[in-house]
């Protein structure tokens, strides 16, 4: 198996590597026949509130590049400049992306996770350059991160489709890489946090070559130490290069990267049993909910390919092409089974020895291009692609390597840790998905209507390999997804718009842990109606938007005979509704903000027997909200704030528990300041940051019947050099 892994990485490598040296090979024949002119790449355009926010960028896979007024759609992209200042040590950029009003974060986990109107929506359902699949789960590094930007909705028709575990049912999250660029650049970031925690991070550009035609694009971190959750410790490295070249004709970008993380005690969330009707007192924040000596090691590759050639005035090519392999060697962590069974903190449960290998390949191609039809303009895209994701775990979860566990929330877990025993890693299953897109948008020659329309279709087949539960069994499925969009411009800086999205979930097998693991989870859907309005006021921009979600749901519950074992079952619609609100911009010269509010009324229908019609979803809270404030007295000095404000809600709400549990509104406040100043002649800026100022501890909604704690409060002080 080894042995056909690294082939398999050393062919998609040769392929990409080749792909791009033939590219750049052709392009540069193509640029001696063109005489190109010297290549400019821009830093920023259009970005506001201090250059955190960018309204001008690439839309999903197809759409092309549009202002935000000319999208029919909810999108949000934040710069690196929001990044550096909005996320925290250990928690990757969730705290930056919770500023667009359609996502919440989590407060305490190490999970790169996020919902968006609602859904989840964790890092393996994330793009990277457009790509699916190419992103993991845990904590995603970001310090090679240019831009990232939240597509709300369900919209595989419009940022490509993935497989498996990466199913983008409410939005999708797409990282852009850093490229270089007019002129050199060399920083050095470090960085210490509560508990000593130190970073250290390079980034170091420069473009060469006859017009600067080429660039590259170098970013390496090391973060080591002790986290504020005690017990809790962390190593990460990586490493990512970015190569590209910009040319009349042609643009090519190649990223290649290793992510390494080793987590130590990581996890701060816990179910609650069947019979429990109240929640315990909220522990010190600073105490860890999981045993100590749990560990997560990972390991990431990835290499992502990015090509356009155009070959008329009026039409181009692309390709996109992928390859991402995990590897989690030693993956010990709850499974579903630790729960809280009174109201005196203490917990029982199972944790599970379970090594678990990922590799996911994406390949796909297309033509695009404009033509006149009367007096619309008329722009299309179409595009085939096929993702491969294969995953091997360990296939006999026995006794052998689970471990009961207990302990109390308030004084640690009491159970000592266990003497791994290894069981042999198999294939598990082999998901390949084939699927096809077009789009066109007609737009009238004033610019003032546009209408996009679209259809994607793919079909999925499943192959299960020495799995237990199904092996020998293949599951296909297919489906088509219809895609429109309209946009309005009632005046060159106010838009209507309004679209209809659809994405499609293969369905799956039920996971060890659960009573009917091994049974079947249908193929399903999740469409999404939406209105809105978007308007440029002075150095502001307004959107005001309405949507429907609907979700065929799944839900743990409970054993009647012992609560604390749960099954995994569909059961009825999940219907999302809500509005939300951003103001973004320039208060005046000093002060920049960053606004979002939300509303969402979330509730279940046609349940089995109706027995459950009308109850809440479990952890969608109505209100949400942020308030992000930055003031400049002058040049150098800019002071940070940040208000965070999640409202109350309630889990254990369906007819199977004894009654549902409310979880109370949280408010936290962050702040900061940065100085730009000179360091033995260089240039630095620091900046010191204070998360959670008030210390606050809370219980925060993780799921449908488990909590988590709030991390505590954090300080951070980094200072960056350019040389």
């Amino acid at each position: 198996m080894k042995k056909r892994n690294l082939l398999s990485t050393a062919v998609t490598l040769s392929v990409l590597m080749s792909a791009f040296a033939v590219s750049g090979a052709y392009a540069a024949e193509k640029m001696n026949q063109y005489n190109l002119s010297e290549v400019v790449v821009e830093a920023e355009r259009g970005n506001l509130a201090g250059g955190m926010m960018q309204t001008r960028q690439k839309v999903g896979m197809f759409l092309g590049e549009k202002d935000t007024l000319d999208v029919p759609l909810h999108e949000v992209t934040f710069t690196k400049e929001a990044l550096d200042i909005y996320s925290q040590p250990g928690r990757g950029m969730l705290d930056t992306l919770a500023l667009d009003p359609a996502v919440r974060a989590s407060h305490g986990s190490m999970d790169t996770s996020v919902s968006i109107r609602g859904l989840s929506s964790h890092g393996m359902k994330w793009t990277l350059n457009g790509v699916p699949g190419m992103s993991h789960q845990m904590q995603m590094p970001y310090n090679f991160v240019d831009t990232v930007s939240v597509i709300a909705g369900p919209s595989i028709g419009i940022t490509g489709m993935s497989t498996s575990m990466s199913t983008q049912s409410g939005g999708v999250v797409n990282m852009v890489s850093k490229k270089a660029q007019a002129e050199p650049n060399a920083d050095l970031k470090l960085g210490w946090s509560t508990n000593n925690y130190l970073t250290q991070s390079i980034d170091v550009g420069q473009r060469f070559g006859k017009n600067k035609e080429y660039g590259i694009r170098i970013n390496a971190m090391n973060a080591s130490g002790d986290l504020s959750v005690e017990g809790t410790h962390d190593l990460q490295r990586n490493v990512y290069i970015n190569l590209d070249r910009v040319g009349k004709h042609s643009n090519t970008n190649l990223l290649a990267g290793y992510d390494y993380d080793n987590e130590d005690g990581r996890s701060n969330t816990i179910n609650l049993a069947g019979n429990m009707n109240s929640l315990p007192g909220v522990p010190n924040n600073k105490k860890n909910l999981s045993p100590t000596w749990s560990n997560d090691t990972y390991k990431n590759w990835t290499a992502v390919l990015n090509h356009e050639q155009k070959f008329a005035d009026n039409m181009s090519y692309f390709v996109n092409a992928g390859w991402h392999k995990e590897d989690y060697t030693s993956w010990l962590q709850q499974w579903s089974g630790r729960a809280l069974i009174d109201d005196k903190g203490n917990y029982k449960g199972t944790y599970t020895q379970m090594p678990v290998y990922h590799s996911t390949h994406y390949f796909g191609a297309g033509l695009k291009g404009n033509f006149d039809i009367g007096n619309f303009k008329n722009e299309y895209a179409l595009n085939i692609d096929r993702s491969w994701f294969r995953r091997a775990r360990v296939n006999n979860v026995t006794a052998a390597n689970k471990y009961s566990v207990s302990g109390n929330i308030y004084t640690g877990c009491t159970t000592p840790k266990p003497n791994i025993t290894w069981d042999p890693v198999t294939k598990q299953y082999t998901t390949v998905m084939t699927g096809w897109s077009l789009i066109d948008t007609l737009t009238t020659k004033d610019g003032k209507l546009a209408i996009t329309g679209g259809v994607h279709h793919h079909s999925v087949d499943t192959s299960h390999n020495d799995d237990k539960t199904a092996s020998g069994r293949r599951d296909q499925s297919s489906a088509t997804s219809p895609i429109w969009g309209l946009t309005y411009k009632v005046n060159p800086n106010t838009t209507v718009y309004a679209n209809h999205t659809e994405t499609f979930s293969e369905g799956g097998v039920v996971s060890p842990g659960y009573l009917n693991e091994g049974s079947t989870i249908p193929p399903s859907k999740t469409k999404q109606n939406e209105i809105g309005v978007k308007m440029k006021s002075g150095a502001f921009l307004h959107t005001l938007s309405a949507f429907k979600n609907t979700q065929q749901s799944s839900i743990t519950v409970p054993d009647s005979k012992d609560p604390s074992k749960f099954w995994y079952t569909l059961n009825g619609e999940n219907e999302y509704k809500g509005l939300e609100y951003s103001a973004v911009g320039a208060l005046s010269d000093k002060w920049d903000m960053i606004f979002g509010i939300a509303y969402m009324d979330a509730e279940k229908s046609k349940t089995q027997g109706g027995k459950n019609d009308g109850r809440k979803v479990c952890g969608i809270p109505k209100w949400s909200g942020d308030l992000a404030l930055t003031y400049k007295p002058d040049k150098a000095t800019k002071f940070i704030s940040r208000l965070n404000y999640t409202g109350k809600t309630r889990i254990h709400d369906t007819s199977s528990y004894a009654m549902p549990i409310g979880i109370s509104s949280i408010t936290l406040l962050d702040l900061g300041a940065s100085y730009d100043t000179k360091i033995a002649g260089y240039d630095a800026t620091i900046t010191a940051m204070c998360y959670n100022v008030f210390n606050k501890n809370y219980w925060y909604a993780s799921g449908d019947n488990s909590v988590g704690l709030g991390a505590p409060r954090n300080f951070m002080v980094t200072a960056n050099f350019k040389f």
